[in-house]
């Protein structure tokens, strides 16, 4: 067995994330948008995911007829996007949150603006400053035509509290094998992931180890940043359902617009 080796987050990880079923999440809250577009009678035309990972989102929009772009700053999770996106037209930035500006094809210092911005994964929970969530807020915000959409998941300090704190996850597969040991940093409200991950290589297996650190924030903190920035708050949810979260609730979803008149 080759030794251990300290990688990014999201750089060796990229490799195995499909073959673990970590995508999967992405299928989940695309089939949520669908319903939240039936509640708020959303039509959008154009679409960019944030943190777009392997693209599996992507794919999926693409196959509704949308225009669809994507912002990852894993190159290695990019990659894998464009393999799986081959032959269609999306667009695939390297780009860092929480700063960013993309500009619009053929127009020199425009802004490339979309119908619909979208971070799944508790991707947004990577932001581990209050100044840094709320710089990406405004980010997306200039990102959104007027009356633009933004749709996000993020995990709640219930989440970090109990299913990250101090619990140790396993799994294996033919060619990989993971373990995630997990620490809640009190005080904080963050937590904080070591994983481990083994992939077979011939006769041998490799190992590199990550590790991802996540931050919570209050509802009430997410909601006033947004409406600080200029967002109009459309609802705040548990993840997947139409409910109010609890404090019980580990993950929830946010629906924001940006105003239509703006």
């Amino acid at each position: 067995m080759k030794t251990a080796n300290l990688s990014p987050p999201y750089s060796q990880l990229a490799r195995v994330y499909d073959l673990m079923g970590a995508d999967r999440h992405s299928v989940m809250m695309t089939d949520y948008c669908r319903k939240i577009f039936r509640r708020f009678k959303i039509h959008p035309q154009t679409v960019l995911d944030l943190c777009c990972g392997t693209g599996t989102a992507l794919q999926i929009f693409s196959d509704w007829g949308l225009t669809v772009a994507g912002l990852d700053q894993s190159a290695p999770m990019l990659a894998i996007a464009a393999r799986k996106l081959k032959g269609r037209k999306i667009k695939l930035y390297q780009k860092s949150l929480p700063r960013f500006a993309l500009v619009d094809d053929g127009r020199v210092g425009v802004v490339r603006r979309f119908d619909l911005v979208t971070s799944f994964y508790n991707s947004l929970n990577y932001l581990t400053t209050a100044r840094n969530l709320k710089a990406a807020f405004r980010s997306v915000y200039k990102h959104l035509e007027p009356g633009g959409w933004f749709i996000f998941d993020m995990n709640t300090e219930a989440a970090l509290k109990i299913l990250w704190g101090g619990q140790v996850y396993a799994g294996t597969m033919e060619d990989i094998a993971w373990v995630w040991r997990n620490n809640y940093l009190k005080g904080r409200h963050a937590a904080e992931c070591q994983t481990t991950c083994f992939v077979r290589k011939g006769k041998l297996w490799e190992r590199f180890d990550e590790t991802h650190v996540e931050r919570a924030y209050p509802n009430e903190k997410i909601a006033s940043m947004l409406e600080t920035v200029g967002f109009e708050i459309r609802g705040f949810y548990k993840c997947h359902t139409f409910r109010k979260p609890t404090r019980n609730t580990y993950r929830i979803c946010g629906v924001a617009q940006r105003p239509s008149d703006d």
